[in-house]
């Protein structure tokens, strides 16, 4: 934020010294600098500068050797050209006086906010696919088993089926006893993997 240097009593009594000329492009800050005794110091702008800019208070009094700092609000919806006008400070009830042209450039534009659409926007994001049948027993036996013993328990039932179909079909002692067999290693192995 700019700010505006304003000195009072420097040169003497109820003196002041600003500069001739300043240029803002937005609010700014006149900086009040008492360099001997008590002062009061009035601010004002005039008609020009008053339809862009605002002084929040236009009298101030400065004790010894202070500073004060005097905010000016410059309206962001102001005329696209710039403004001209006159800042007057006034020291001592008029003994001292001192007239500051302001320019106030316009506001800039503002900038657009854009967003870039490309031609992936226009394609539906991918799914997974739904989960298989078999994929969805191997889950659920994850689920009440515990992780890993899904496929595990899925295999052991495709062997026990095997061997009881095969054993079926054939119809002989020995067949069951080798089917038997595998239906216990498979008993054996699932007991010894849910220790």
């Amino acid at each position: 934020m700019q700010t505006i240097p304003i000195e009072v009593n420097g040169d003497g009594v109820h003196s002041i010294a600003a500069p001739d000329r300043i240029t803002v492009e937005g609010s700014f800050e006149i900086a009040i600098d008492n360099q001997g005794q008590a002062a009061h110091v009035h601010l004002n702008v005039d008609d020009d500068l008053g339809r862009v800019a605002r002084l929040g208070e236009t009298n101030h009094f400065l004790e010894a050797d202070a500073r004060r700092v005097v905010h000016v609000d410059v309206r962001p919806d102001r005329p696209g050209q710039s403004v001209r006008g006159k800042l007057k400070a006034v020291v001592g009830h008029g003994s001292g006086a001192a007239y500051l042209t302001v320019v106030v450039e316009p506001a800039p534009e503002p900038r657009a906010e854009s967003v870039t659409v490309d031609d992936s926007l226009a394609d539906p994001p991918e799914r997974d696919p739904e989960p298989t049948t078999p994929e969805r027993v191997v889950a659920a036996i994850d689920a009440a088993f515990g992780d890993g013993l899904g496929p595990a328990l899925a295999v052991a039932a495709v062997a026990v089926v095997v061997a009881l179909g095969v054993g079926a079909a054939l119809n002989t002692p020995a067949v069951f006893l080798a089917a038997g067999a595998v239906v216990a290693a498979v008993v054996f192995a699932l007991a010894f993997g849910l220790r």
